[in-house]
């Protein structure tokens, strides 16, 4: 099965063929048509916004996003690239591959990064993900053709275009092949893609990189050629045992940094991807910074409803840390449980201090118009004469009553 999505906001179609090919491939065509009013192409200033927004939100990733943020930059400069930008993504799950290409399309197609936009859907919608590319035998053909038309109807409407292709590493020899035509030759079936940027996500490499990662014994003394040889290896050496292809197809799609297989196979660094980035495991470090952000976002949003922020001391930090599943110094879900555990152990105290702060502003709300109203019945009631004994019983006085 496949999963691809639409241009609906928020919207997945699931690709099945339950009543035929035809009748599939005119619904899938409606499907992913897409919208006038939508964001189809890069939006001016793309380029200044990416590496900041990207740095908001994702941690730990330094070497990858100055990677992607310089060559998505010098790819938007050019007018007429000679083919699309290929990028391949490795590391284990929870450490930003998929946060990367759905803030990286927010900011490529929107002049200002807003939040609730509609993304994938009308606010980006060059923006297409297609992943579990793993199905059975008999759908095959079916699925390839399926997939092969909803993918070129999707660059011709929109040729700058953001397309991701999750786990990549599990496809089979003839949508492989498929890919590798469109990026050699940047033009299928009279579609152009040349000006789109390509994300090819994988979970294969955790090994290596953690391996790098021990070795290195900090992440900035890793260099981007030695992950990317590392990465590139790996992936090279994966698809040449699956034999899907001559060794040289391998090399025009992969290439090499390998010496020795470059020798026998071809030059080395010679591929269609221009860059395998390494996305590492997490530190403890990384997941304190995670709790410290969306403390700081549940702040900004409970002051933007004009209520009191939050502040908080690292014991709060150090509480909600050592909520998070660690096998030695890595997490071993990555960022997935920081979601979780905002939930279980901040959400609640964060509704309660809304909801008291709201109940006090009701309160003196109600009070300040009590307070204005019994002013108001002064003014248009003044208040009588009250008739009273004084002089010790000898006279009568009148004074205001209160």
């Amino acid at each position: 099965m496949v999963a691809l999505f639409s241009g609906k906001p928020q919207q997945v179609v699931l690709l099945q063929p339950l009543f035929g090919y035809q009748p599939l491939l005119t619904a899938l065509r409606h499907q992913v048509r897409l919208y006038p009013a939508g964001n189809v192409n890069f939006a001016p200033g793309a380029c200044e916004r990416l590496e900041p927004y990207l740095s908001s939100k994702i941690v730990g990733q330094e070497l990858a996003l100055k990677q992607i943020s310089d060559a998505v930059c010098d790819h938007l400069q050019q007018l007429e690239p000679a083919r699309p930008l290929v990028l391949s993504l490795h590391g284990p799950p929870g450490v930003g591959k998929s946060m990367f290409h759905l803030l990286a399309a927010q900011s490529l197609y929107n002049r200002r990064v807003l939040p609730g936009l509609q993304c994938p859907g009308r606010d980006c919608q060059g923006y297409k993900v297609l992943y579990g590319m793993d199905y059975i035998a008999e759908e095959r053909q079916v699925q390839h053709n399926l997939i092969r038309a909803a993918l070129l109807e999707h660059v011709r409407q929109a040729p700058e275009s953001l397309l991701v292709v999750e786990e990549y590493d599990k496809l089979d020899c003839q949508m492989r092949g498929f890919f590798r035509q469109l990026l050699e030759n940047g033009r299928i079936a009279n579609v152009t893609l040349n000006r789109a940027i390509i994300v090819m996500e994988s979970n294969i490499g955790y090994t290596e990189l953690h391996e790098l990662l021990v070795a290195a014994g900090d992440r900035r003394k890793i260099s981007a050629e030695e992950a990317q040889r590392v990465l590139k290896d790996m992936v090279f050496d994966k698809w040449l045992a699956q034999g899907c292809e001559e060794r040289t197809d391998t090399l025009k799609m992969v290439g090499p940094m390998n010496v020795e297989a470059a020798a026998v196979g071809g030059a080395a660094g010679v591929g269609l991807v221009d860059f395998f980035l390494p996305f590492f495991p997490l530190e403890r470090s990384h997941i304190r910074k995670l709790f410290a952000m969306r403390l700081a976002e549940r702040s900004e949003q409970l002051e933007a409803d004009r209520l009191l922020g939050l502040v908080w001391d690292e014991g709060v930090i150090d509480f909600l840390t050592d909520k998070v599943d660690f096998e030695g110094a890595y997490p071993i879900e990555g960022a997935k449980e920081v979601a979780t555990i905002m939930t279980r152990y901040v959400s609640r105290p964060v509704r309660d201090w809304a909801a008291q702060q709201k109940q006090q502003t009701q309160q003196a709300k109600q009070a300040s118009v009590d307070r204005q109203r019994q002013q108001q019945e002064r003014i248009a009631q003044p208040p009588r004469g009250r008739l009273r004994v004084a002089g010790g019983g000898a006279s009568l006085v009148i004074k205001p009553s209160r």
